[in-house]
């Protein structure tokens, strides 16, 4: 479930941007939503933390970052392999609409490291986004977890 309202959240961020920051007829936008397949209960989930998210103010544990998105993190060769071009793309965009700092990114793909080493897909990686966001475990039950004694032998230094 919170992978869907994670769904919606990029939905709304994107009907915010192509609308200049405002959300119009929030009522027609609802019944979008109900319209492609989404209940009630999580495009309330959704409304509800995104309102929280930007009317609370943001915790910090990590103090290094800085306090505004200002660079863009490059992969690694082997972080380029592990990572899908879409599920990187997705993890760019959230983090560009500010859904995302600079320390959930890294913290997803920290977590992403974790799987096997082929490609994390789109899908997984907004298990992960969703676990990280709304700090919640529970959703990585469906991925596979890393072989602790992976072949290396076709990455080289």
């Amino acid at each position: 479930m919170r992978n869907r309202i994670l769904e919606i959240v990029v939905y709304l961020m994107d009907h915010i941007q192509e609308h200049r920051g405002q959300i119009i007829d929030i009522e027609d936008l609802s019944a979008h939503l109900r319209s492609m397949g989404y209940t009630e209960n999580e495009i309330s989930s959704a409304y509800s933390w995104l309102v929280d998210r930007f009317e609370a103010t943001s915790e910090n544990f990590f103090t290094d970052f800085p306090p505004v998105h200002c660079s863009t993190r490059i992969l690694t060769d082997y972080e380029r392999y592990q990572y899908s071009p879409e599920a990187y793309g997705f993890l760019l965009k959230l983090q560009s609409q500010n859904l995302i700092d600079d320390q959930q990114f890294e913290t997803v793909l920290e977590r992403g490291a974790m799987f096997s080493p082929k490609p994390i897909t789109e899908e997984q990686i907004k298990l992960i986004v969703s676990s990280v966001v709304f700090n919640d475990m529970h959703e990585f039950e469906g991925i596979p977890q890393y072989d602790l004694n992976p072949d290396h032998t076709h990455i080289i230094n």
